[in-house]
């Protein structure tokens, strides 16, 4: 079905990819990894694809950074304990996406987020539990926790 999905998407007209969210909605909450790894094997082809229509891209990780919520939030109930480390390739994904969305294109050495997505992951992950905040930190607005947001000039706040 997943592999259907994404021959499906492929070959849609950009601006038709909108209503694809639809999908994950209907599968709402998610409570579970595996569920959560099926969203993430739908939407994360989507994301390179989008890399150059900014509030698309914007929406569709917001979707997916809350459905992350939705099983590893500070309030989930999950039906069985979950570890961090279950997830660590899709929090590699995050990285690896918004690295090559804020490039425009393949990632780069000095390839840095764009500005508003480390808030909407800094947003995000102030509802997570704090052993998969930690995998998140270096994708935050704030200075002090992040290499990306003090290294870019539109973060830095003035000293004054």
């Amino acid at each position: 079905m997943v592999a259907l999905l994404h021959s499906f998407f492929s070959n849609l007209p950009q601006e038709w990819l909108e209503g694809t969210h639809v999908i994950i909605k209907h599968l709402r909450p998610v409570t579970s990894v595996a569920m959560l790894r099926i969203a993430f094997r739908i939407m994360g082809p989507l994301l390179p694809r989008l890399a150059n229509a900014h509030s698309l891209f914007n929406k569709t990780l917001s979707l997916l950074l809350s459905i992350l919520v939705d099983v590893f939030g500070r309030n989930s109930q999950t039906s069985t304990p979950v570890e961090a480390s279950e997830i660590a390739d899709l929090i590699d994904f995050l990285h690896h996406v918004i690295h090559y969305e804020g490039q425009g294109g393949p990632v780069q050495a000095n390839s840095k987020p764009r500005p508003e997505v480390l808030a909407l992951c800094g947003r995000a992950s102030e509802n997570l539990r704090l052993d998969v905040q930690h995998l998140l930190s270096h994708l935050k607005a704030d200075v002090n926790s992040s290499i990306y947001a003090a290294t870019h000039p539109k973060l830095v706040q003035n000293p004054s």
